[in-house]
């Protein structure tokens, strides 16, 4: 009897869902609600599913005793209650080398679109104001300094891309060290207070833990300078909005750019939409056809080698070995 496969709508790219109807039967959930996923995990006996932006709770892994594998399309855990996956034996699984280029290419975007007030001279222009550019005067980023947080794959293939715009680079992530960043050739920041003076952007990539939640707050845009600009492609809670709302309003900093929001879909009455400075895009900075494939094809064969009881590439939570359901129902266990 075939393996069972819960997906849930919006999908995976057509060339994963093909992977898994090969291999196991294969079902799709209307929505990612709770109470929608432990009815469909269930009432279909449910071996793994995957996700895309849903959440999966500490109820959905104790109602639900036939799930042994969640897939995260993409790269970002902080939805899936990691301790209760690993307390009852369910691996999880991501893409973390899917989407990295588009990621970085996103920020490079995100740089040269806030350092010409690009959102703002195309109103301009639409609404006759051609004197704009005498009122205006853009920037180059060539020489400027750009401060990546998070120096995993994205912060390495941003500053590759940055050095060949001519950008001094910095990097701040406490767990690279200062030789791995000379190796992309970034400067490792130890005190993130005492940088942000010398830097005109500051790009975010890092993962959303109890240490980054609000990184950015009051302080932080206290010590930025008044020209210098934000790009948030990590999580929306590593800034604190209503502190960025009020560095923005009162010029403290020159703008933003948010792939990312601390509520999403955000509210519609978010005071940082009615700010000129900040461009939005709707958290899709990962979200390129290229990677949207290459993410649905990753998932759906490190799904099925779990399922097959193969170890995945992609273990997020190795713990988990020390009683995973797949490898006790099999009465296997495989070496690490």
């Amino acid at each position: 009897m075939k393996k069972t496969v819960l997906l849930v709508e919006p999908t995976i790219r057509p060339i994963g869902v093909e992977y898994l109807q090969r291999y196991f039967d294969v079902f799709l959930a209307p929505d990612g609600e709770e109470e929608t996923l432990i009815s469909f995990i269930n009432s279909h006996q449910a071996k793994a599913i995957i996700i895309r932006n849903e959440k999966v709770s500490r109820q959905v892994f104790e109602q639900c005793p036939s799930l042994l594998v969640v897939g995260m399309h993409g790269v970002g855990v902080d939805g899936i209650d990691m301790e209760s996956a690993t307390r009852h034996g369910v691996m999880v699984v991501n893409a973390p080398l899917s989407n990295y280029t588009s990621v970085a290419e996103h920020s490079i975007m995100s740089i040269l679109a806030l350092s010409r007030n690009l959102k703002v001279s195309d109103a301009k222009v639409r609404a006759n104001e051609w004197a704009y550019r005498e009122t205006f005067y853009p920037m180059e980023i060539s020489h400027k300094t750009l401060l990546i947080v998070g120096m995993g794959r994205v912060g390495q293939e941003l500053a590759r891309k940055a050095q060949a715009f001519n950008m001094r680079v910095l990097g701040y992530d406490p767990f690279v060290s200062k030789g791995e960043m000379r190796q992309y050739g970034v400067e490792k920041v130890e005190d993130l207070d005492v940088a942000l003076p010398a830097c005109d952007f500051i790009s975010l990539h890092a993962p959303l833990t109890k240490q980054t939640y609000h990184l950015f707050s009051v302080r932080q845009f206290e010590a930025m300078k008044e020209t210098a600009y934000i790009v948030n492609l990590g999580r929306g809670s590593l800034i604190d909005e209503a502190a960025l709302y009020e560095a923005l309003i009162r010029q403290k900093i020159a703008g933003a750019a948010l792939d990312v929001l601390e509520r999403e879909p955000p509210n519609p009455g978010n005071p940082l939409f009615e700010l000129a400075n900040v461009i939005f895009t709707p958290h899709f900075a990962g979200d390129t056809l290229e990677a949207k494939e290459r993410c649905s094809e990753t998932i759906a064969v490190e799904v099925g080698k779990v399922l097959n009881g193969n170890l995945p590439k992609t273990l997020v939570n190795p713990y988990v070995l020390k009683n995973a359901r797949i490898y006790q129902n099999q009465g296997k266990r495989e070496k690490v």
